[in-house]
């Protein structure tokens, strides 16, 4: 039963980040931005720069599109395509052959979260070229949900791992 809700939840997380990735590509999302564009003011570049404030100027919703990799490094074409699969073939087989033995939810949960998200990457990477982005932060970089997400994942492997430790 852990396998299939494990499965099932990184098809729903890839799910998740195409749909709002295409979310924000679609003309739907510039036409809300224009419609809270004629009734506040806080809205006056939304249209023409396609920028929509979240929280005051340190964050808010700006579309882009990313063709290197993280933060940027100088990586990307064919090369980029497959060292993303490679790596995520590597970190499956790892899982499968040390992590998944331990029943640890909170590794199966953080190595869920970057399975989905690197996934949904990688389909993005080797079918468009690029990676859609669209939550930019202050003095940092413009990002979507896998980037987070990956993060919190990496995150809660160590927390596991951490506390495996204070254990022995």
């Amino acid at each position: 039963m852990r396998t299939y809700i494990l499965i099932f939840s990184v098809w729903f997380l890839i799910g998740l980040d195409l749909v709002s990735k295409f979310f924000f590509q679609n003309l739907y999302f510039w036409k809300i931005c224009d419609i809270l564009n004629n009734s506040l003011d806080i809205f006056t570049l939304c249209h023409t720069e396609k920028y929509i404030p979240i929280l005051w100027e340190y964050f808010w919703f700006q579309l882009a599109s990313n063709n290197w990799v993280a933060f940027s490094l100088p990586l990307q074409g064919y090369f980029l395509q497959i060292v993303t699969v490679v790596i995520i073939g590597f970190l499956g087989r790892y899982y499968i052959q040390t992590e998944y033995k331990k029943k640890s939810k909170l590794l199966d949960i953080g190595y869920a979260l970057i399975f989905a998200w690197a996934i949904s990457h990688a389909y993005e990477r080797i079918f468009h070229g690029y990676v859609v982005d669209f939550i930019a932060v202050k003095y940092f970089a413009i990002l979507n949900f896998a980037d987070i997400f990956i993060s919190v994942g990496a995150f809660l492997i160590f927390c596991a791992y951490a506390l495996s430790w204070k254990h022995r």
